[in-house]
């Protein structure tokens, strides 16, 4: 058996290294390519990490990961009432989630059935003149800071969202239901299936492979939010504040939160 002599050991040992520094080199190159093309995109390799130390499954439990849900599952008749009236009044003037984000058209416009989103919220950037359409949901979700993201998310009847996967596992996602019609009607994520039902709610991790039905003929729409995580190691926090802060002042998001404000004014 060929023993391997002290010179060849340290050319192994210099080769692992270059190849270390090289990757580390590549890597960093990459996440200054993101920053210097959109900021936001390095939520991409900081998710990557961090589900090296943050575990959890499909579908999260309500009580650990966003207990202040409460507040919304318990006025779910107040905000059922405003949504109800901003439909009857402006549904045609709201627009589709790929008329805000264009990088959204694939899993927005895949079927040509409308997924219109009335946007409050986006990345900790409010839109006041939709605010201004329905004051009380939006004073109750004032109440509540760990909301970065809310929305009425309205899916016509025959629309189905495509597989796809989040990436930014810094938030979880939530959804309370206000309009669910008889039938089938349903989110699967990562393999776990879960039907809305009216004025009851699900929290979930959009990180794993998803895809929406609504199968029936009728609108259905819930309150969607995302919620910044708060069951991550404290090491993490602070680069998941640095992440979602990047997020927030980002340029391109900050426009196309400008493209979700509805053409429309309030009758003094």
């Amino acid at each position: 058996m060929a023993k391997i002599t002290i010179f060849q050991c340290e050319r192994i040992t210099m080769t692992v290294v270059y190849i270390l520094l090289f990757t580390i080199l590549g890597i960093a190159l990459f996440v200054l390519l993101l920053y210097l093309l959109e900021p936001s995109l390095i939520a991409l390799p900081y998710s990557f990490i961090m589900k090296l130390f943050v575990k959890n499954p499909p579908i999260v439990d309500m009580e650990k990961g966003f207990p202040q849900s409460k507040l919304l599952r318990e006025n779910h008749l107040t905000i059922r009432k405003e949504m109800d009236a901003l439909l009857q009044e402006h549904k045609a003037a709201i627009p589709t989630f790929h008329e805000i984000d264009k990088i959204q058209k694939y899993i927005s416009d895949h079927d040509e059935t409308p997924w219109r989103v009335f946007v409050l919220k986006a990345y900790g950037n409010w839109v006041e003149s939709n605010c201004a359409l329905v004051p009380e949901t939006t004073k109750l979700l004032k109440e509540l800071p760990e909301v970065t993201t809310a929305m009425f998310s309205i899916l016509d009847g025959r629309k189905h969202i495509p597989p796809h996967r989040g990436f930014y596992k810094g938030i979880l996602r939530y959804h309370l239901g206000l309009k669910v019609p008889e039938g089938e009607c349903y989110i699967i994520n990562g393999g776990q299936q879960y039907s809305w039902e009216e004025g009851k709610d699900v929290l979930f991790d959009d990180n794993f492979r998803h895809e929406v039905w609504n199968k029936t003929d009728e609108v259905r729409v819930v309150l969607f939010c995302d919620i910044l995580r708060s069951d991550i190691p404290g090491f993490l926090k602070p680069f998941n504040q640095w992440v979602y802060r990047l997020r927030e002042n980002s340029t391109r998001l900050k426009k196309a939160t400008q493209k979700a404000e509805l053409p429309v004014t309030l009758e003094n």
